[in-house]
């Protein structure tokens, strides 16, 4: 009897860091719409282009859900906004809901994100924090994978190693921990890696223009001391 009252306490805590409710959805424009929704403990996550529909089920363990919850807390997701919004082109639409038992959540955008110059509380890159937890519950990248080098402007990162031959470079943040970035890949959440030398890399630096069309600065960065 004991024992199946430890095994009734522990799953009740199991499951009481599940959400009641989870549902993002993310529509970059002109590209696939990808939506997870919540059924039971389990999430269902469907890539839709078109006619064409992908849906994959996953069940993340007790210990993912419990991490998920401790960064909604810690990167104060809670305070984001209903809405966001923007009139810019070529803008990403997003929905975001969560309920707990002690917490809930309703948010949405277009082509704008939580930001900390609107809400000083908030970590810097709140929304690309949320998809990195997210990615870390489902095991797998949501729409794509995100890197924690990304929770970082590319100035503030350095240059420390580069590797021609297969395409990557090493880049520090400023708390020390080097990244590894390839050719393609975003170093920073401002800029995309495109070539690799010896002892440089050059990458373009994103930005919109007043008409809210993307714009792509080439820059060179050379390797620092380490």
């Amino acid at each position: 009897m004991r024992l199946a009252i430890l095994l009734l306490a522990w799953s009740a805590g199991c499951f009481a860091q599940v959400p009641k409710v989870l549902v993002t959805t993310i529509q970059p424009s002109l590209k696939p719409q990808h939506a997870l929704q919540l059924d039971g403990t389990t999430i269902v996550y469907t890539t839709r282009f078109g006619a064409e529909v992908e849906t994959k089920r996953i069940t993340p363990p007790p210990e993912r859900w419990e991490a998920f919850r401790k960064a909604l807390d810690r990167d104060k997701v809670w305070r984001w906004k209903e809405s966001y919004q923007t009139s810019m082109k070529d803008s990403t639409r997003w929905l975001v809901k969560i309920e707990y038992a002690d917490r809930s959540l309703t948010s949405s955008g277009l082509g704008a994100f939580p930001v900390r110059s609107a809400d000083k509380a908030l970590p810097r890159y709140s929304f690309t924090r949320y998809r990195l937890a997210l990615q870390e519950l489902l095991g797998e990248p949501f729409e794509r994978r995100i890197r924690s080098v990304e929770l970082f402007n590319v100035k503030e990162l350095r240059l420390v190693g580069t590797n021609p031959g297969e395409n990557w470079a090493s880049f520090r943040d400023p708390a020390g921990k080097v990244h590894q970035v390839s050719v393609k890949e975003f170093a920073g959440a401002d800029a995309m890696l495109q070539k690799v030398d010896t002892a440089s890399v050059e990458v373009s630096v994103l930005s919109r223009n007043p008409a809210g069309e993307w714009m792509e600065e080439p820059r060179t960065l050379k390797v620092v001391a380490k």
